[in-house]
């Protein structure tokens, strides 16, 4: 435990522990001795200089092999690889940065939610749209719902003006998400069909970004996917 405080032995014990595992008979091979970084993904913060200097003391002296880098730190702290990485959410690969970053800015996201318009209409100004009428067209509007949900896996919070691709072009929520469709501003885009495609994240649109507006991070939109969603594979 470097200062993530949440498993590890502390550092006071690290020598004893590591003397007794050697001495168990149990391995099957070299001890490996890790660590996690609490703040790897913010890029200015003094924590990770500080957890990879105290995991040098705290192992240098000690036989086995060394793995500290998340996805984070394997992309900007090159002082944390050691003999092996760990990287988790850039394998899906998304940025796990709310600022660019020279490396995590070529990754190609390798999951795309899609979905489609359904319905399409007119709305005057004045007029509200969905739940709790939390979006008022201060124009004539037109609105698309696209059948997706926080059924889907969609967050609920995301607000209005969060980002979605239709057709390839950038519009923006318009009120609340519903279980099964949300509805979306498409009055500036060039004209939108029924079965056009929606991109809700993926090419072309970071699941940090949708993440960011529903106050929320791409961690988690990605692993809560539920199993009503269809999954189709395609090889690249």
């Amino acid at each position: 435990d470097t200062g993530m405080h949440r498993l590890g032995a502390p550092p006071g014990q690290v020598a004893e522990l590591h003397r007794r595992l050697l001495a168990c008979g149990k391995l099957a091979g070299p001890p490996v001795l890790t660590t996690h970084f609490a703040c790897a993904d913010q890029l200015d913060h003094p924590a990770t200089a500080a957890q990879i200097e105290r995991f040098e003391q705290l192992t240098g002296p000690l036989a086995g092999v060394r793995s500290a880098a998340n996805s984070p730190a394997t992309l900007a702290w090159p002082a944390s690889h050691y003999d092996w990485i760990r990287p988790g959410f850039m394998l899906w690969g998304n940025s796990p940065f709310t600022v660019p970053h020279p490396q995590a800015d070529t990754l190609r996201p390798v999951m795309t939610l899609v979905s489609s318009v359904i319905s399409l209409r007119e709305v005057e100004a004045g007029e509200c749209v969905g739940y709790g009428a939390t979006w008022q067209a201060t124009r004539p509007s037109r609105i698309a719902t696209v059948t997706v949900g926080y059924g889907d896996g969609y967050p609920r919070g995301a607000g209005n003006g969060t980002p979605v691709l239709v057709k390839g072009h950038r519009a923006a929520l318009a009120g609340r998400v519903s279980m099964d469709m949300i509805t979306v501003d498409v009055t500036d885009l060039p004209p939108v069909a029924i079965g056009d495609p929606v991109v809700l994240w993926g090419n072309g649109l970071p699941v940090g970004e949708v993440a960011e507006h529903a106050q929320t991070i791409g961690y988690e939109l990605l692993t809560r996917m539920p199993a009503r969603v269809p999954r189709r594979v395609v090889v690249d």
